[in-house]
């Protein structure tokens, strides 16, 4: 599986649906050398390298529904409808413990890990593969997770970061700067989904006024990634791409809370990753050097 790059899609709550697809690869020993995500691909991602099959299930499903995690009390708390403490603080070092040491040993052993997150000053996207400490990874994870308007900026080292998905919504380009020659993609729409213009754009350039490229891509975000969806279906027809999503109906939103829903995208997604298994493992093990001596 050398040269193989994992790509999660974020979309919040809808993330059930990839901690599905990554708890079928851990049950059956599926490692990819490469991996990278966006928002809440980037904190289910960084579960599936420290092997902690379960875990994101947990976060989702276990504590989806609850008040610290998503409710409007944390608009008038916190300023921010999700609670960025309780999920990058309280959840991975309390309730539902983060195993640093086996993430940073799949690190150190030649496995990377690659956060996507947006530069508000620039617009352009930012990834990051090195982390000092937990504590380091936690905070780019968070800032990868930070939705314009119900999270706040992050500040990190000379940048101010928010959600990788505003200006790499699909963040294959990592995985393509590391040469890899094969690319498996779990996405959290269904196919033909199709992303439209924001709405309230003039509430975008009112709150961010400050940012001007980053409404920019705000305002660029659906041409954006209905290109990205195009780009990887056409790698998918080369040879070069494998794509994962959902293939039943979407009854979760960004946003959701509740259990059952949660639960049965959950479901889909293991199931989905099962039916996919065979073509799967025949895409990994497919030797790409004699097509690619031919281009």
């Amino acid at each position: 599986m050398d040269k193989t790059g994992l790509v999660l899609e974020g979309g919040g709550m809808r993330g059930a649906y990839t901690a599905g697809v990554l708890d079928f690869f851990l049950d059956e020993d599926i490692h990819f050398p490469f991996v990278v995500g966006a928002s809440a691909g980037a904190c289910n991602g960084s579960s599936y390298v420290a092997k902690q099959r379960g875990r994101n299930y947990d976060v989702i499903v276990g504590y989806g529904d609850h008040p610290e995690y998503i409710s409007y009390r944390n608009v008038l708390r916190r300023k921010g409808l999700f609670g960025m403490d309780f999920i990058f603080d309280t959840l991975p070092n309390k309730l539902v413990p983060f195993d640093y040491d086996t993430f940073f040993h799949s690190v150190q052993k030649g496995q990377t890990f690659a956060v996507g997150t947006t530069d508000v000053i620039t617009g352009e996207p930012m990834y990051y593969q090195a982390f000092d400490s937990g504590d380091t990874l936690l905070k780019l994870i968070r800032a990868s997770s930070s939705l314009p308007l119900i999270a706040p900026i992050i500040p990190h080292e000379e940048r101010h970061l928010l959600d990788g998905g505003i200006a790499d919504p699909i963040p294959i380009q990592p995985s393509l700067d590391a040469l890899n020659q094969k690319h498996v993609i779990v996405l959290t729409r269904n196919e033909g989904y199709e992303k439209q213009r924001m709405k309230f754009p003039w509430f975008f350039r009112k709150k961010y006024k400050e940012f001007p490229m980053l409404i920019k891509a705000l305002e660029n975000r659906h041409i954006h990634y209905n290109k990205s969806t195009k780009e990887i279906e056409a790698m998918e027809q080369r040879g070069e791409a494998y794509i994962i999503r959902p293939t039943e109906p979407l009854h979760v939103s960004r946003v959701e809370r509740n259990k059952e829903k949660l639960h049965a995208l959950y479901e889909q997604g293991y199931e989905d990753a099962a039916r996919h298994k065979e073509a799967l493992e025949e895409f990994l093990h497919k030797d790409t050097s004699q097509e690619l001596a031919e281009v």
